[in-house]
C-alpha cells in the first residue's frame, strides 16, 4: 500500500511539472500570423480591452457598450488618477459620447469629464506603484452624426457607418520631460491626426444587425447568433498590438479579397464602385508586398482597403485603411497613390508609433516618402523621380516663394491650413530622400528596419529615428536635418 501511494504521488508530481503555463497572449494570437506570434511575448504590460458593444444603425443613440481594461502602471512615480480619451466628442468627431458609470478592481469609483468633455478622470481607491495593476470598467453610449454628404470620419453618411475610437481609451502619460504629464490635447479642428494612443490588445464583441458587413481594426475569429434577438448577431473579434480599434459598416458593402504576404487582404465598396474595389485591391497588395520587402513582415492576418465618406482624403487605423469615395469615383487618378500611402502607415504610425500632435511629420514624412519606394518598385526609377518633383519638390518650390516655407518639426497647431501638407508631406518627404541619397540605398533600408525592430510597438521621437540611422549608416545627419526639418527659407 505504501509502495502504491508513493508511486500515486511520484505520478502527481510528474503530471504537476509538465502542466504548461498560462498563456496570457493565447487570445490575441489569431490575430496574429504565426512567424509574428513571438511579437506577443513581453507585451503583458501593455493595455489590454475587453469591449462589448452593441451597434444599432437604426437607434438614435447607436452605441452602447461596456468595457474592461487592465491598466499596467509604466511609470515611476505613484498614480492617484487615470484618464481616459473620449475622442468621439472632439469638434471633428462630432458626436456625443458619455460615461455610465466607472468601477476600479469592482469598486464603483467617481469621474469627471475633463478637456472640452474630451476626458474622463476617475480618483483610484488606493494609489497605484510602479507596475502596479489595475482593472477599470466603463459603461458608455455614443451618438454619432448623420450627414447626406462631406467628410465624415466618425457617423453616418452615403449608407456607411463610422465609428473610430468609440470606446474611452486609456490617454498617453508622458514622462519623459521629468514632469509626469496626461497628454490630453485637442487637436487643431482643420487639419492633422487627433489622436495620440499607446498600442494595446483587444477583445472586442460587437453585437448588430446581421444584415450588416463590418470592418475592423482586428480579426473576426467567430460570428454567432445574438441573445439580443432575432436578426442580430455576435461578432467576436480579436486584435493586438493595435494602436486603436474601429468598427466601419454597411449592410451595402461588398468584399472582394486576396493574399499578400502572409496576410488576406479585403477590399470593401459599394456596388456602384465594384470595378474601383477591385482596383484597390491590388493596390493595397502590391503596397503590402512591397513595404514587406523593403521594410519588414506585416505581422497581422489581415488588412482591409475600405470605401469611406471622407471625400477623397484617406485615413489610417491598425490594419485598416479608410479611403475617400470621391477617389473611387471623381478622382480615379488618385486613388493607387493615396492606397499605397495609408498601407505605409501600418509601419509608420501601427507599428513603430510617434506623437502624431507634437511630430506630426514623423510618421507622415516616412509614410509619403514610402510612396517613392513603391513607385520605383513597380514602376521603375524614372516614375519615382517624377513623383518627386510633382509631388514634393514642386509644391515646396512654390510654398518658398509664396512666403510659406516653415520648420517642419512643430506641432501640428503650429501650421496654417496654407502650408499644413506641403510642409508635413512634402517637406518631410524631401528630408527622407536627402536621408537616402547621403546613406545609400541599401543602407538607407537598413536604417529603416533597425528603426522598426527597436520602437515596435511604442513611440518613437525624431533624435530616436536620427540616432538609428546614424548608428547603422555611420552618417551624421544633423546638417540635413538642420536644413530639411530644422529651417524656413524666406522667399
Amino acid at each position: 500500500m505504501r509502495r502504491y501511494r508513493l508511486l500515486v504521488l511520484l505520478m502527481l508530481l510528474a503530471l504537476c511539472g509538465c502542466a504548461r503555463p498560462v498563456d496570457e497572449m493565447a487570445p490575441y494570437r489569431p490575430a496574429m500570423q504565426h512567424a509574428a506570434q513571438g511579437q506577443l511575448d513581453g507585451l503583458g504590460r501593455m493595455p489590454r480591452y475587453d469591449i462589448r458593444v452593441r451597434v444599432d444603425p437604426a437607434a438614435e443613440q447607436q452605441v452602447t457598450g461596456w468595457e474592461r481594461v487592465q491598466v499596467v502602471h509604466r511609470g515611476r512615480d505613484v498614480l492617484g488618477d487615470l484618464f481616459f480619451r473620449l475622442y468621439p466628442n472632439l469638434p471633428q468627431y462630432s458626436g456625443s459620447m458619455f460615461v455610465g458609470g466607472a468601477a476600479v478592481n469592482g469598486q464603483t469609483v467617481p469621474f469627471t469629464y475633463e478637456a472640452q468633455d474630451t476626458a474622463v478622470r476617475i480618483v483610484l481607491p488606493e494609489p497605484l506603484p510602479p507596475e502596479g495593476k489595475a482593472a477599470v470598467e466603463f459603461s458608455f453610449g455614443l451618438r454619432v452624426p448623420r450627414r447626406e454628404e462631406g467628410y465624415v470620419l466618425c457617423g453616418e453618411s452615403q449608407g456607411i457607418l463610422s465609428l473610430p475610437l468609440f470606446y474611452p481609451v486609456l490617454a498617453v502619460r508622458d514622462e519623459r520631460a521629468g514632469l509626469p504629464l496626461w497628454r490630453l490635447d485637442i487637436a487643431p479642428p482643420t487639419h492633422g491626426d487627433v489622436a495620440f494612443v499607446q498600442a494595446g490588445l483587444y477583445q472586442v464583441t460587437a453585437t448588430m444587425p446581421s444584415g450588416v458587413v463590418v470592418a475592423a481594426t482586428g480579426t473576426v475569429v467567430s460570428t454567432t447568433v445574438s441573445s439580443a434577438g432575432e436578426g442580430w448577431v455576435d461578432l467576436h473579434i480579436v486584435g493586438g498590438p493595435r494602436r486603436e480599434f474601429m468598427l466601419i459598416l454597411s449592410p451595402q458593402f461588398q468584399t472582394a479579397s486576396t493574399d499578400a504576404c502572409g496576410a488576406r487582404v479585403t477590399s470593401y465598396f459599394l456596388p456602384q464602385d465594384q470595378a474601383t474595389g477591385q482596383a484597390a485591391l491590388q493596390y493595397a497588395a502590391a503596397a503590402l508586398r512591397v513595404y514587406c520587402q523593403h521594410y519588414g513582415p506585416y505581422p497581422f492576418r489581415d488588412m482591409a482597403v475600405v470605401s469611406a465618406p471622407i471625400r477623397y482624403y484617406g485615413m489610417e487605423y491598425s490594419g485598416l485603411n479608410l479611403i475617400g469615395l470621391d477617389l473611387y469615383r471623381q478622382q480615379r487618378k488618385g486613388l493607387e497613390f493615396l492606397i499605397v500611402h495609408e498601407v505605409a502607415h501600418q509601419w509608420w504610425y501601427n507599428m513603430v508609433g510617434n506623437d502624431p500632435l507634437t511630430y506630426p511629420w514623423l510618421d507622415e514624412g516616412l509614410a509619403e516618402y514610402s510612396t517613392y519606394t513603391y513607385q520605383k518598385a513597380r514602376y521603375g526609377a524614372e516614375a519615382a523621380e517624377a513623383l518627386l518633383e510633382w509631388r514634393w519638390r514642386g509644391p515646396y518650390e512654390y510654398a518658398v516663394e509664396q512666403g510659406l516655407d516653415a520648420v517642419v518639426n512643430q506641432p501640428s497647431s503650429a501650421f496654417s491650413a496654407a502650408n499644413y501638407e506641403t510642409m508635413i508631406y512634402a517637406k518631410a518627404a524631401l528630408f527622407f530622400d536627402a536621408v537616402r541619397r547621403e546613406v545609400g540605398e541599401e543602407t538607407y533600408y537598413r536604417v529603416l528596419q533597425e528603426y522598426l525592430d527597436r520602437y515596435r510597438w511604442g513611440e518613437a521621437t525624431p533624435a530616436d529615428f536620427l540616432a538609428v540611422a546614424k548608428e547603422v549608416s555611420g552618417h551624421d545627419l544633423g546638417a540635413i536635418y538642420q536644413q530639411w526639418i530644422l529651417t524656413a527659407l524666406e522667399p
